[in-house]
């Protein structure tokens, strides 16, 4: 084989393998190198497509005549550079190629430039079409979001229009499974998701958790109880080095209505899976404490959220009623994530937090307030008939049903009075760390521990939002009030 020959095929196969493992970017860059000059993609109305940093100036003139002239390519000199610019297709909105360089004989005369301007057509075309796709998905997980906030603000009836768009009707009714994936690296979470859509049988309606990066929410339809266990042990073995241990928790079976319980009871789950040696857990059957006073806490429930209820806003750019009490869930469940969750700035959150409180009366962010607000929305929500009841919560939470139901709660803390000395200073330190570490003479690692331990034994999440503190806070009140 001639040397000409050789050196075009040998240039030919480089071309190939750019397009394979670097798409166009990288097809422009070999041909750029090639001319010892520039290369760049332009769209139809002459606007670049890719990087264009040392392309002169006139070159965007060259480019437009390829575009209107009628001619599929143009070879110019400016007085300064060498220019040239190559339709890709005969198609409307295919790229023009773009070079400027003093070696610019070596793309123009090249025999296989039909070749080279064949292969970037097709790669263009291929991560044209991915990006397309892309955006596809990013839709669709933007929709799969609002309907998780849908869910979670009772919106249900335009829940389920939104998963109608995805022609993806929500399963009625359900678990909510949370699936954390321990990866750091970017896509695994995908990856799981589909393992996780192939072992269900493409049954789990999914959502991608806005708050922690590494937690799928999917919603599934109800299975027998080992297939459950089947599927869950499965997507758990999936796990490798680049996704990182895999945890699941999943929820009792409940409407889709209560999406929000559902998904806290997953929550509490996954902190007991993430100890257990099968990396997965359903949530233990255990009584609410808004069970317990559904009927006689009406009356009490609609004092505390009076001022929320009833506020209106006083100008156009004031929060609505109903932007409130969406924040007002959020932070109950997320706490400082809420922002996240909201996808608001963190000073818009702590405004829209101090509104909330001075309407209530309370301070949203210490532990007791934020437990009776919490208790409030979980009676409202409730669809038992008020009975007669007391206006004070003292009153309600000295109740026989009540006490058995706090007793039962911190039964498995029973045995370990050192760890229950832990939760209540935890709970009387708000919640933090560094306060609670102080009142025990602890380092805030050693009560860490202590928390973590406590969580395997509630099989309840402490240490990360949704957490149980403000059912223990109220069940410690009721045994043996904090104060």
């Amino acid at each position: 084989m001639p040397g000409d020959e050789r050196e075009s095929l040998d240039r030919l196969r480089g071309l190939q393998r750019d397009a394979e493992t670097g798409g166009p970017l990288r097809l422009l860059g070999r041909i750029a190198a090639d001319i010892d000059g520039h290369a760049a993609l332009f769209d139809r109305n002459g606007a670049p497509l890719t990087p264009h940093r040392g392309l002169p100036d006139a070159i965007t003139g060259t480019v437009r005549r390829v575009r209107s002239g009628g001619t599929r390519s143009a070879v110019e000199h400016d007085g300064q550079h060498r220019l040239a610019a190559f339709a890709l297709s005969t198609e409307p909105d295919a790229p023009t190629l773009a070079l400027a360089g003093p070696s610019l004989d070596r793309f123009t005369a090249e025999p296989g430039r039909t070749d080279a301007l064949r292969l970037l057509a097709l790669s263009w075309r291929a991560h044209h079409a991915q990006e397309r796709w892309r955006r596809a998905d990013e839709a669709g997980d933007q929709v799969r979001e609002a309907v998780l906030h849908l869910l979670i603000d009772g919106g249900l009836a335009t829940a389920h229009r939104a998963a109608g768009a995805l022609g993806e009707p929500l399963p009625d009714p359900m678990r909510v499974w949370v699936v954390e994936v321990g990866a750091l690296e970017r896509g695994e979470r995908d990856v799981v998701a589909e393992e996780l859509l192939r072992i269900t049988g493409d049954r789990a309606w999914m959502i991608k958790c806005p708050v922690y990066s590494g937690h799928l929410i999917p919603a599934v339809p109800p299975m027998s109880h080992e297939e459950e266990r089947a599927c869950a042990a499965e997507l758990v073995a999936t796990a490798t080095a680049s996704t990182g241990r895999i945890s699941v928790g999943i929820s009792n079976v409940l409407p889709l209505r209560d999406y929000a319980v559902a998904y806290q009871q997953a929550f509490h789950a996954l902190a007991h899976a993430r100890g257990n040696a099968e990396r997965f857990a359903t949530f233990g059957r255990g009584h609410d404490l808004a069970a317990e006073i559904a009927g006689p806490g009406q009356r009490w429930a609609r004092q505390v959220l009076a001022g929320l209820e009833d506020f209106t806003p006083q100008r156009p750019q004031d929060p609505t009623r109903e932007e409130l009490q969406g924040t007002l869930t959020s932070w109950l469940m997320f706490h400082q994530q809420a922002a996240r969750h909201l996808k608001i700035h963190r000073n818009t959150l702590q405004a829209r937090l101090h509104k909330i409180g001075a309407l209530l009366g309370r301070d949203l962010h210490r532990l007791h307030d934020q437990a009776c607000v919490d208790l409030a929305l979980r009676l409202r929500n409730s669809a038992a008939p008020e009975g007669s009841g007391a206006d004070d919560l003292d009153a309600l939470l000295r109740s026989d049903a009540v006490r058995r139901w706090a007793a039962q709660l911190l039964a498995p803390l029973r045995e370990s009075p050192r760890l229950r000395e832990t939760v209540r200073a935890w709970l009387l330190a708000d919640t933090h760390l560094t306060e609670s570490a102080e009142a025990l003479g602890l380092s805030t690692t050693a009560v860490r521990k202590r928390l973590a331990r406590a969580e395997q034994l509630l099989e309840r999440s402490l240490l990360h939002s949704p957490s149980l503190s403000y059912d223990l806070h109220f069940a410690f009140r009721a045994l043996n009030p904090l104060g």
